[in-house]
């Protein structure tokens, strides 16, 4: 009996076997199919560029061609000459911006020379997307201006306007605008344009 029953043993041993190995293969099938049809879903990478819309915490330079026209009671001058911005993004579309302008040119009543200088800071806001972005600014600051009359060539100056920025390829933007700029100079005050073209980076 006792040779019977361990018989009966060593032959259930491969059985059992071979359904162990048949469940572990269906298990891993099962894993297969299940990870084929929910695939578990990998990270994005980080983008290494700055997002158009998405400016916060970065800066923005400029450099670019202004066109001045000033009108004052002792005389008027048309002049060209480079513009310069800074601007900080506090916020995506909010951003401190500074500013200086230099112009030389002749006056309108002879071939004197005349000079201009603005220099300001003040606010920015933007709209817009990502290829296209309206804005208007307000600068305070001070201006100089040639030739010296007996009040001084010093004053104060503030310069309203605006314009738009179109991107040209990644943080490369043309921005054109126009100004309004009310100067005290000469013991009066003077309305006078701007007008700019600049290349813009942000970085």
């Amino acid at each position: 009996m006792k040779w019977l029953i361990a018989f009966a043993l060593l032959f259930s041993i491969p059985t059992a076997e071979v359904a162990a190995q048949e469940v572990n293969a269906a298990a891993l099938a099962s894993g297969a199919s299940l990870s084929a049809a929910y695939p578990v879903p990998q990270p994005h990478p980080r983008p290494q560029t700055i997002r158009d819309d998405d400016v916060q915490g970065t800066w923005e330079l400029g450099l670019g061609y202004a066109f001045v026209r000033f009108q004052s009671s002792l005389f008027n001058a048309t002049m060209s000459g480079l513009n310069t911005s800074v601007s900080y993004y506090l916020r995506d579309h909010f951003a401190m911006e500074g500013n200086v302008t230099s112009a030389f040119g002749s006056q309108s009543s002879s071939s004197a020379a005349a000079r201009y200088v603005f220099y300001g800071a003040g606010v920015k806001l933007s709209t817009g997307n990502p290829k296209l972005q309206p804005f208007a600014h307000a600068l305070v600051g001070g201006v100089h201006m040639y030739p010296r009359a007996a009040f001084g060539n010093n004053g104060i100056a503030v310069r309203l306007g605006g314009g738009a920025e179109t991107r040209l390829r990644q943080q490369l933007w043309l921005r054109v605008e126009g100004d309004y700029v009310r100067s005290q100079l000469y013991s009066s005050g003077q309305n006078n344009l701007q007008a700019v073209v600049s290349i813009n980076y942000r970085f």
